[in-house]
């Protein structure tokens, strides 16, 4: 089982009324708790752990999570608010002002959610989650504590208008990445994290210190993939149709890729780092399929197994 540990929050996304005004319409979202939605709607085994809310808000995101086959025994409920997320829709990705100072999303600490049952052989952290204490810190101690038992993944999915201590993040970062083995990030990701660091030099840094697979993601430029011992791997972006936002494009990018590695054997310490360049090849078309679906909806709400397959099948894609 792959548990997804992080942020879960309603995203406020602008819309228009009947009469042409402006409004937000609130959906469920989060980049941790899309991920863990994304693999339980591909057909992956998946749990969320983490804190949310009692309130009304809460109970909407527990929906969210239990209707896309996601398992929440590692939820911990809380009486704190739920995070709010105001969107800016941007070209490539959007922008958010966030409101989490006291929720029981960011407050989440390990001891609050139950022990890994023996089935769990990945950990997925990122975003949010990994700004602000005490939940940064607790996902920084879980990482340190399952490294070498467990898959080790993270994807930073930064937020520069919500990190009010470039320098400590930074620092924080660096040592999470240095655990890891899966990174996936945007490339703007990376200039945040790396300033005037050449993509290639920060995917071989990573790969040097013992990542098994790097992944940068640039959005109408397609997928960049880095794996000890090979060359760069380059995977074109799947045409979008018709784009409505990016909204969960590299969350679902993220968990279709986890899916389809769980599913075809190779999660596993041993099998992770001797991955090939043809099996990484499949597990990111495959997440390229899925990611082009959901920019095709409005907010974070990723495709179904059926619907990406049916993709595959329609457009003859190749896997």
């Amino acid at each position: 089982m792959i548990i997804v540990c992080g942020d879960v929050l309603i995203d406020f996304i602008p819309d228009k009324t009947k009469d042409g005004a402006d409004c937000y319409c609130p959906a469920p979202g989060g980049s941790c708790a899309n991920i863990s939605v994304a693999i339980g709607r591909l057909g992956g085994a998946v749990g969320f752990m983490g804190g949310i809310s009692t309130d009304f808000w809460g109970e909407k995101l527990m929906e969210f999570l239990e209707t896309s086959n996601v398992d929440v025994k590692y939820v911990a409920r809380g009486n704190q608010q739920t995070t709010l997320a105001f969107v800016e829709l941007g070209n490539e990705e959007p922008a958010y002002a966030f409101y989490d100072e006291n929720t029981v999303s960011r407050l989440w600490v390990r001891s609050q959610s139950p022990g890994f049952s023996d089935d769990v052989n990945l950990i997925h952290i990122g975003s949010t989650s990994l700004i602000e204490p005490p939940i940064s810190e607790s996902c920084e101690q879980m990482f340190r504590m399952e490294k070498g038992k467990r898959i080790l993944s993270i994807d930073p999915n930064c937020r520069p208008s919500n990190t009010h201590h470039p320098a400590v993040y930074r620092a924080r970062m660096a040592r999470l990445t240095a655990m890891a083995d899966i990174i996936k990030l945007s490339k703007s990701d990376l200039e945040f994290l790396l300033p005037d660091t050449r993509v290639d030099d920060a995917a071989k840094h990573w790969i040097n210190q013992g990542t098994s697979i790097v992944i940068i993601t640039r959005g109408s430029e397609g997928v960049l993939c880095y794996l000890p011992g090979h060359e760069v791997i380059e995977i074109p972006p799947d045409y979008i149709d018709n784009v409505v936002d990016s909204i969960g494009a590299g969350d679902t990018f993220m968990a279709a890729t986890l899916t389809y590695l769980q599913k075809n054997g190779f999660l596993t310490l041993d099998k992770i780092k001797t991955i090939t360049p043809a099996e990484i090849t499949k597990a990111l078309k495959y997440a390229s399929v899925a990611a082009a679906m959901i920019c095709e909806r409005r907010g974070a709400n990723p495709p179904w197994e059926q619907e990406v397959d049916e993709r595959i099948k329609r457009k003859a894609i190749k896997l």
